[in-house]
């Protein structure tokens, strides 16, 4: 069996939480020697998807596919690596009731539903999708997020250090996030705060890692929250909303090296469960 990954941006591109991940489904393939290939949505063209007709399509975030080519694409087998929610076009289902979106707003709704399935990262993200789209018998709870073994490595040293008497609240342009509302429950709680952003990814993860909490008040229904996820394993206070993915799962109450080990065993699942479904 072929697998192609293809999403809108890869670590190549724009390091966030979506492409590190992808990264991880991409180099568990290769590891256990499946012939995987990386392709960006936008380079996707019809002769492409001819001669890839009989692979496995892994799609990751997909706004930049052509609509003649989701269509292409959606007879030929494919699972969905959900990283938000692309059946609204601002992604964002909070702006409704009961995160139910109306009928007539819903956008690539036979996209998901002719999928072989779609991987959520949290029970809450899984039952939004189930309640909008005829997709209960697809989705999927991966229940975490993947990571290098450099990184766990690094979050391990960090789980033990001891940490400043300060709240990271975490820069982001993105209205959504809830940055001025984080800063503010920190200046309710009169906790000393401390912006913090870097490009690298572990020079944020050490930033991280060094404070004591971690304020996140987000608008936007968190599939997961990587970074609240990065901040328990670093045994960082997390303060935030039930708007997170990750505070509705089991293991939400493991910090430290326990819920490493747990996230540790998520990339062979993801692999396993991939596998299993492009097998059918």
């Amino acid at each position: 069996m072929n697998y192609i990954l293809t999403s809108d941006f890869f670590i190549t591109d724009f390091v966030g939480g979506a492409a590190l991940n992808d990264e991880e489904i991409y180099k568990v393939f290769k590891e256990n020697k499946e012939n995987i290939t990386k392709i960006k949505t936008s380079d996707i063209t019809e002769e492409f998807l001819e001669e890839q007709k009989d692979s496995f399509f892994i799609v990751s975030n997909f706004f930049h596919l052509k609509e003649d080519l989701k269509q292409k694409l959606s007879e030929l087998k494919y699972a969905i690596y959900a990283h938000d929610y692309k059946f609204v076009e601002h992604t964002n289902p909070a702006v409704y009731e009961d995160f139910l979106v109306p009928k007539d707003k819903l956008i690539n709704k036979d996209f998901f539903e002719k999928s072989l399935g779609i991987f959520c990262q949290s029970t809450f993200q899984q039952g939004i999708y189930n309640k909008n789209l005829d997709v209960l018998r697809l989705t999927l709870n991966v229940s975490g997020n993947l990571w290098p073994k450099e990184s766990f490595e690094l979050m391990e040293e960090y789980s033990k250090k001891e940490k400043k008497n300060t709240c990271s609240v975490i820069k982001s342009r993105f209205p959504q996030k809830g940055v001025p509302e984080s800063i503010k429950f920190c200046i309710e709680k009169t906790f000393d705060y401390e912006l913090i952003w870097d490009e690298e990814y572990h020079s944020f993860l050490r930033k991280l890692g060094s404070n004591a909490g971690l304020s996140f008040i987000p608008f936007t229904p968190e599939t997961l929250c990587r970074a609240v996820v990065e901040a328990k394993m670093m045994n960082v206070n997390v303060f935030t909303t039930n708007m997170v993915g990750a505070s509705y799962e089991k293991w939400f109450e493991k910090n430290g090296t326990e819920l490493i080990e747990y996230m540790k065993g998520r990339k062979d699942y993801v692999y396993k469960r991939i596998k299993l479904i492009g097998s059918k």
